[in-house]
């Protein structure tokens, strides 16, 4: 499954695809506090894949996608 987290009604203003609880979380731990974005397009910004990102935010933040997704 690529996307995790419960969907909410707020789009990524970038790619306009409906953004996730997971989403909100990785925005706010980069500092995308006016306007949030999706993992998808944070992964282009920063050049990584979707896994590496992830393992990313573990290392530094200790913040893990729900499993039960």
């Amino acid at each position: 499954m690529d996307k995790v987290g419960r969907k909410l009604s707020v789009k990524c203003p970038i790619c306009g695809e409906q953004l996730n609880t997971w989403d909100i979380r990785v925005s706010k731990a980069l500092g995308y506090l006016r306007y949030q974005v999706c993992e998808t397009c944070i992964c282009k910004e920063y050049g990584v894949d979707r896994d590496e990102l992830r393992d990313r935010m573990e290392d530094y933040f200790g913040m893990r996608p729900c499993k039960g997704i």
